[in-house]
């Protein structure tokens, strides 16, 4: 298990509360995550790698929202995303994974400093790619 809160945690915590479901702020995530997606889907200089790579957590966060809120559901944090996907999403634990881990390496980056490389992007790029894909797909 990647998480390091599960789905009753998140639900009996409050973290993750049931609600109506909107679609309309469904769409206007998905939007917001299509608009990220034509900004960065281009190369960049180097020095603009770890903007890219965050980036791609923030867009990737933008269609898990808009998947809590199609599915009528509210998040307060980003471990209980991770057990959102955990308990919501079959077939898509690796992907969890390196959703998980790119949410750690954001978090690096935005709270310590941490400059990543380029073969960190190149290595995981079409993996995004994939996950933005298939969370895209699924709001279908």
């Amino acid at each position: 298990m990647v998480n390091e809160m599960s789905w009753k945690e998140c639900v009996e915590g409050g973290i993750i509360t049931q609600s109506v479901p909107d679609e309309e702020r469904s769409n206007q995530m998905l939007m917001m995550a299509n608009i990220r997606l034509k900004f960065w889907d281009r190369k960049v200089a180097d020095e603009f790698i770890v903007l890219k790579i965050e980036a791609y957590y923030d867009l990737i966060k933008e269609l898990l929202f808009a998947h809590l809120y199609k599915n009528g559901y509210n998040c307060t944090n980003h471990l209980c995303l991770i057990a959102y996907l955990q308990e919501k999403i079959k077939d898509f634990d690796f992907e969890t994974q390196k959703i998980d881990e790119l949410r750690k390496v954001r978090n690096e980056i935005a709270y310590r400093g941490l400059n990543i490389k380029k073969d960190y992007l190149e290595r995981n790029e079409l993996e995004f790619k994939n996950i933005i894909r298939r969370l895209k797909e699924d709001l279908g």
